[in-house]
């Protein structure tokens, strides 16, 4: 072995009285010996060489000596594993990382979590069952088709596939499928690759009769023409899935695993009188973090939301239009935030607390005493202390973005924010408008975990 204990690398040590030199530890620190003072040699075994740690363990020697040599070491282990030698692969389990019923499996140095459908990430932490637009009219009459669509009344009264929306009231509100249609179908163009967690059905009333689907299977695709029917786990057997028992009440139906598709596609297999369906789908975006912030919910407290100025109705005080009113889906006679003022310098501000990461925003009008209001387009803007501001770019074009908003009252209009937005404080900078600029919104997103 070659004597790494050269004299212009040694320096004196004292151990039990005697004089000895040491290698120095910036020297070769694989091949450190006490070595006696004059001795050529230097040539005894190395602690370290082979390698005792396993798993990847990095050997350290430590100051331990037997006479004249290092006997010491320590393994410092990398994470997963323990033991003096790394030897013992660590439970990840057992601190519970899986939320929301998730499952633990423990891998080598590693864990996974089996999330529950409406739930997904590396720990189960972000929920995924938001509604995806039927009843609140993200989802537009364009993106409903059927296999075919019931007419009643000589023709006069048609049942068509974007009736389908759930809760939908009037005389006719619902789909039905035409009589002798034998293999009905109602689908879904979600116009992007989304993930589908579950759905909710109902039925309607035709003529006083009540019409429902009482089972039905989902097939899904990616491209509107190769489609794949959901399956019962682990086995090649299509799932038939429970749906309503009256013509009102609602009935949910979770995918465990989620179906992650641009197209879904809803099979009538069991049906009362006649194949008649309203519905909603759950899921969120693809990334997961796109669950409501708490606009609607009420999460979001009023003192959290602010605004450049606010509109009072004949100037009364009972009739105010605040920005704690700008909650999606708001009901009563003052139900959202209208500006004092009609200009470009108008903003809704929504202080979330925390930075988080916000990934859309769905915005809505609102009538005032029957007067039609609502954002056509509108800026965002956002920041973090809320004195520097900076505007949301389109990356392509490398200018400020002007989001598409409503164009009725009451419909949801939803904009995906991507890249999404990292911040505290967010604001909506309406840039154009019909009657005055009134908003009723959610905001999009998730707070990441460190």
């Amino acid at each position: 072995m070659l004597n790494v204990c050269s004299a212009d690398s040694l320096r004196k040590v004292d151990i039990g009285g005697r004089r000895y030199r040491r290698c120095r530890p910036s020297v070769r620190r694989a091949r450190v010996h006490v070595c006696v003072n004059g001795n050529a040699g230097c040539s005894l075994p190395h602690p370290c060489h082979p390698n005792p740690c396993h798993n990847r363990g990095i050997c350290h020697i430590s100051e331990t000596y037997r006479g004249d040599t290092f006997i010491g070491y320590i393994c410092k282990c990398p994470p997963g594993f323990s033991g003096v030698h790394c030897q013992h692969n660590i439970n990840e389990c057992e601190r519970d990382p899986c939320k929301n019923g998730g499952i633990c499996t423990d891998l080598v140095a590693n864990y996974s979590c089996e999330c529950p459908g409406e739930y997904m990430g590396r720990n189960c932490q972000y929920k995924c069952s938001g509604p995806l637009g039927m009843e609140g009219g993200i989802i537009s009459n364009q993106q409903i088709t059927a296999s075919s669509t019931h007419r009643a009344l000589f023709g006069l009264q048609k049942w068509y596939p974007y009736f389908a929306r759930l809760n939908r009231r009037g005389l006719v509100n619902a789909w039905t499928a035409a009589e002798n249609d034998r293999w009905p179908w109602i689908q879904i163009n979600l116009q992007r690759r989304m993930r589908v967690t579950g759905l909710i059905t109902q039925g309607a009333k035709r003529f006083g009769s009540a019409e429902y689907v009482k089972s039905y299977k989902v097939a899904y695709s990616d491209d509107g023409k190769t489609w794949r029917t959901y399956k019962v786990r682990s086995k090649d057997e299509d799932m038939i899935f429970r749906g309503n028992v009256d013509n009102n009440t609602p009935s949910a139906s979770s995918f465990t695993p989620p179906i992650e598709a641009q197209y879904v596609r809803i099979y009538p297999q069991v049906c009362r009188r006649h194949c008649t369906l309203r519905m909603e789908l759950l899921g969120c975006e693809l990334s997961g973090c796109s669950e409501p912030m708490g606009m609607k919910s009420g999460h979001i407290q009023d003192y959290q939301i602010t605004a450049s100025s606010i509109f009072r109705t004949v100037n009364m005080d009972m009739f105010t239009w605040e920005p704690g009113k700008a909650r999606l889906d708001k009901q009563g006679k003052v139900n959202a935030w209208t500006a004092g003022h009609s200009d470009q310098s108008q903003w809704l501000q929504v202080d979330l607390r925390v930075p988080t990461k916000v990934t859309g925003i769905i915005t809505q009008g609102a009538k005032d005493f029957g007067r039609v209001q609502f954002v056509g387009s509108y800026k965002v803007a956002y920041s973090n202390d809320g004195e520097r501001w900076i505007t949301y770019q389109d990356e392509k074009q490398r200018k400020d973005k002007v989001f598409q908003g409503n164009f009725d009252n009451d419909t949801h209009r939803k904009n995906v924010i991507e890249p999404p937005i990292y911040a505290r404080l967010i604001r909506i900078l309406p840039w154009s408008w019909y009657g005055r600029i009134t908003l009723r919104v959610e905001i999009l997103g998730c707070t990441e975990e460190e």
